[in-house]
């Protein structure tokens, strides 16, 4: 877990009637929040964003008696792109480890950036591993096996609205660490009635175990994964 995660923490929540800004303190408990009533919804977002800071932004800090420096946006939308792909990769000699699932992994990642790149992927998710035909898990991998199939699940927004909302947010020197979808907050602790804002700590935690942070930026023999390249609506 980052260091970061272990100070107050700045979250703000962009839905079709609100946008709530919140505080989670090291005591994992939300001490203060700000919220604006949103008329039209999501259809001016960024212009209400904008009167957002500039009305409460000053209040909040002095309030806080800390400079925001850095915040997480959640974003409540339906406007988010949704695919799932799968990879089906034949083992022969080799054996599964990580660096092999790290591998097929970031072979999906630049197919789908490749034949989407007006799309940024906010989250990526293990649905399915199958090792010769049988679904496991990622304590799996170290198996010795003829083949694996690995479905995974992209969650994306338009690059535009992520620039917007960075670039915003960067005009009151505010750095935007990483914006989340709400709906794949709720999908990943289902059982979850809280705040949505204790979900988004858990998920910063690393407490989705299917989630994937660790791809590596260099794609893998891309031409031989191609024939593999599968999209599941």
């Amino acid at each position: 877990m980052s260091k970061d995660l272990d100070n107050n923490i700045y979250f703000v929540l962009l839905n079709k009637d609100k946008i709530i800004f919140s505080c989670l303190n090291n005591e994992n408990k939300i001490s203060f929040t700000k919220s604006h009533t949103l008329i039209n919804g999501l259809n001016n977002l960024f212009e209400d964003l904008e009167k957002f800071f500039i009305d409460n932004i000053i209040g909040i800090e002095k309030s806080l008696k800390d400079f925001i420096k850095k915040i997480y946006i959640i974003l409540d939308t339906d406007n988010s792109l949704s695919v799932h792909l799968s990879i089906k990769y034949k083992l022969e000699t080799e054996k599964i480890n990580e660096n092999k699932i790290n591998d097929l992994l970031n072979s999906l990642k630049y197919q789908f950036t490749k034949y989407s790149n007006d799309q940024k992927v906010i989250h990526m998710t293990i649905i399915k591993l199958l090792i010769d035909g049988k679904e496991k898990d990622l304590s799996s991998v170290r198996e010795t096996s003829d083949n694996l199939i690995l479905e995974v699940k992209f969650e994306c927004l338009k690059n535009q609205t992520i620039y917007l909302i960075k670039k915003l947010c960067s005009n009151y020197q505010i750095s935007v660490e990483k914006i989340l979808l709400a709906n794949h907050l709720r999908q990943s602790f289902l059982y979850q009635t809280e705040n949505i804002v204790f979900s988004a700590k858990k998920y910063l935690s690393g407490a989705n175990n299917n989630e994937i942070f660790w791809i590596s930026k260099k794609p893998i023999k891309q031409g031989f994964f191609e024939k593999f390249f599968n999209f599941f609506n």
